[in-house]
């Protein structure tokens, strides 16, 4: 059904306050790539953590469409003591690359335990999930699924 998908993920900018943004370019093969949505699910490592309030804003500025899926977690707590959590985030679709999508999401880095090393630690943001939609008109509606492995 559909040629190859290419996926990349960059971080931005330094420290504890960094933005993680994924790029999604389809192939070829759906003519009319205005009737799809593509709704991204982001694992997120225990060593980081998405600030639901922020989200919040940022949604409200119309910066970028996301939501926490994961509930009951503490913004505040220390890596040791936090679990991994999920948002799901709609891309939209690059105004510079015709088959290309995007989505911007905050993260930030929580406290880790001293330890006698360099003092850097590695935090693996792994590949997320992707879901698309697209309405092809007259009854013709294509789903995708994209899986990590």
């Amino acid at each position: 059904m559909c040629s190859e998908i290419i996926l990349r993920q960059e971080v931005l900018k330094d420290g504890f306050h960094r933005d993680l943004v994924i790029k999604v370019k389809l192939g070829e093969s759906i003519e009319d790539l205005q009737t799809c949505r593509l709704l991204i699910k982001q694992d997120i490592p225990a060593g980081l953590f998405v600030d639901p309030y922020e989200l919040a804003s940022l949604r409200e500025r119309n910066i970028t469409e996301a939501v926490m899926v994961s509930e009951n977690f503490d913004i505040e707590a220390p890596n040791y003591l936090s679990k991994e959590s999920e948002v799901l985030i709609h891309a939209r679709q690059d105004s510079q690359c015709d088959d290309c999508f995007q989505a911007f999401l905050p993260v930030h880095y929580r406290y880790h335990r001293p330890h006698s090393h360099d003092g850097e630690t590695s935090i693996v943001v792994n590949h997320p999930d992707l879901l698309m939609f697209c309405d092809q008109g007259e009854g013709c509606r294509c789903f995708l699924r994209v899986r990590k492995e």
